[in-house]
């Protein structure tokens, strides 16, 4: 038994003499109050130091910088090779327009026979505008080849803001050689206008366009054409 304790006391700790007198020092057994020594890192395995790695940060900073530069480029190059892209332009059918205002209207109304390729109907309505009071009027607007704006008004109204409204407040510049009677407005992108008076009845060939393509459209107006399928 007095072995056995003896075996078990120098597992906890050990004697050492000095000047005759004998001390105890606690080993690395179990009973020992020194932390425990972290076991050796593998092959291979990575371990933290505890310390910053300010070369991470300066990496990761060169590439914030680097990425704002390349948005820079991009956004300048985007920006000088953007074009705007034009509306598409929406044509509409006449058809029920036109019909009306033939089957009420008390006069001849007009329509372009043969238009050439290129030129697209935009509006056409039979109503009663403001400027036309009291009487109705026809209205068939244009998108012409050169993307210019044209119209056709027509009305039996004697109202003289009818005149004004559909040349834009323009005034009279000359006869065309169509016969009609031109209109210029004075405006940026000046208004001009072939009215001819039929009978009583008001017709106005307006717009953007040029004269010679304003002209053109007025010999080709018939009381029987009739939109094309």
């Amino acid at each position: 038994m007095t072995g056995n304790a003896s075996g078990r006391k120098g597992a906890c700790s050990r004697s050492s003499r000095h000047n005759g007198v004998v001390t105890q020092q606690p080993t690395d057994g179990p009973g020992s109050d020194r932390p425990a020594a972290p076991p050796a890192p593998q092959p291979g395995e990575l371990r933290p130091t505890g310390r910053p790695n300010a070369r991470l940060g300066k990496t990761v900073a060169d590439m914030a910088r680097s990425m704002v530069v390349v948005l820079i480029v991009v956004g300048a190059v985007l920006l000088i090779t953007w074009r705007p892209q034009p509306d598409a332009i929406r044509s509409v059918d006449p058809t029920e327009a036109l019909t009306a205002a033939r089957a009420t209207a008390g006069y001849p109304v007009l329509y372009p026979e043969d238009l050439p390729e290129g030129w697209a109907i935009t509006s056409a309505r039979w109503d009663l505008p403001v400027d036309a009071e009291p009487d109705p009027a026809w209205h068939l607007g244009f998108v012409t080849p050169e993307e210019a704006y044209a119209q056709l008004g027509q009305s039996a109204t004697i109202n003289p803001a009818y005149l004004t409204g559909q040349t834009q407040g323009g005034q009279p510049v000359g006869e065309d050689p169509s016969g009609w009677q031109r209109y210029e407005n004075s405006g940026l992108e000046p208004t001009r206008s072939l009215v001819t008076v039929v009978d009583g009845v008001t017709i106005v060939i307006s717009g953007t366009a040029p004269w010679e393509t304003l002209s053109d459209l007025t010999q080709r107006l018939s009381p029987t054409a009739t939109p094309e399928r």
